[in-house]
């Protein structure tokens, strides 16, 4: 299920929705993950060859929506507040970096898959919204639940969490990373972070399919 964070995560590949009226949230993500799937559909020998490419599409249309401060003062929780501006913005950095890094390539290994946007199971208020999607599996699986949690920064929305089947990515990164500060500090999660240390995601998301 590792991929699934990926997938799921922002970095969607299609989307079919229902005929229900469409909220502004609902039209964010629909909107977003058309643009990937349209522009990495267009090259798909490209899509499979150029690493650069691939992190270009990500840089353009995906990140923009994702609200990584928000994402790390949430998974840093009482660490956040008792860490020094520096700490906090080499951990987003470093965090922001990880995650494409580790996520990114495997975007073409799954383009075959489709994201419905249930129009009908989300809602958005003036603090906060959820879009509710599933992935389309396909090949006689079950499809997997995805929520996507968005709330206005700066007079935009921006996706702050997701949930898949029921399992919270802040939560589970805030369990897996909190474990570890308190194991070494967080300066020496920082330092992993940004030297690339794969092994801190594929920790998380091995605990998320337990």
């Amino acid at each position: 299920m590792g991929w699934v964070w990926l997938l799921a995560g922002m970095l969607s590949m299609a989307v079919t929705t229902s005929a229900w009226a469409k909220n502004e949230t609902v039209a964010l993500i629909e909107h977003a993950s058309q643009q990937v799937f349209e522009t990495l559909r267009e090259d798909a020998e490209r899509t499979r060859n150029d690493s650069e490419f691939l992190y270009g599409v990500v840089e353009e249309i995906i990140l923009p929506i994702i609200d990584f401060e928000g994402v790390s003062r949430l998974i840093l929780a009482r660490h956040w507040r008792s860490a020094t501006p520096e700490q906090r913005e080499r951990f987003v950095n470093a965090f922001r970096g990880m995650l494409v890094r580790t996520y990114t390539l495997q975007m073409a290994d799954h383009l075959d898959k489709d994201i419905r946007v249930l129009s009908h199971r989300s809602h958005q208020d003036e603090r906060m919204a959820q879009v509710a999607t599933e992935i389309v599996m396909g090949q006689g699986q079950s499809n997997v639940s995805v929520i996507y949690s968005l709330r206005p920064v700066d007079g935009e929305w921006k996706v702050f969490d997701l949930t898949v089947e029921g399992l919270s990515l802040v939560g589970n990164f805030r369990t897996n990373f909190g474990a570890e500060i308190e194991r070494q500090g967080l300066d020496r999660l920082i330092a992993r972070l940004e030297q690339g240390d794969e092994s801190l995601i594929e920790d998380a998301t091995e605990a998320a399919r337990q």
